[in-house]
């Protein structure tokens, strides 16, 4: 439960590219299981079927034609042709291999997002508005504090 929450906050508090880092990260990690359960076919078919869906996912987000969007879904088609001969003839090699590949693209992005989130940190030096509310018997003061330091009605 607590690996569930941990993961919860990491995406509610991830900038776009630390999102797309978060997805390689599940990849690679459950590339990892499948080479842990290759000898288990419920498991490793509970795997397959996620490894799948995440593919499906980052295909899915791809947008348009470009040579990036291009070079990206062969990538994926790649790796999920590497995955699936994995699974049929019981290869730990071709989870590896798909590791091997994901791996580069999971440190750009995670790397990438690491960068935008200091960007922001400098750029935004601190929260630009700032709002709360004050209960009384029967109604509810919302106050929001403007450029200048001082709260006014919201």
């Amino acid at each position: 439960m607590i690996e569930k929450e941990y993961l919860a906050s990491r995406v509610a508090t991830a900038n776009d590219a630390q999102l797309v880092a978060i997805i390689y990260e599940g990849l690679i990690d459950t590339f990892n299981e499948c080479i842990t359960y290759i000898n288990e076919k419920e498991s490793l078919d509970t795997l397959m079927d996620k490894c799948r869906d995440i593919l499906a996912e980052l295909i899915a987000t791809l947008s348009g034609d470009s040579e990036v969007a291009s070079n990206y879904k062969s990538l994926y088609l790649y790796v999920n042709n590497i995955m699936t001969e994995g699974y049929i003839m019981k290869d730990k090699s071709k989870f590896e291999e798909a590791v091997k590949v994901m791996t580069p693209l999971y440190e750009g992005w995670n790397e990438l997002g690491e960068k935008m989130y200091m960007n922001n940190i400098q750029e935004n030096k601190g929260p630009k508005l700032v709002a709360g509310m004050t209960y009384g018997k029967g109604y509810v003061n919302e106050n929001v504090m403007n450029n200048q330091n001082r709260w006014e009605k919201g």
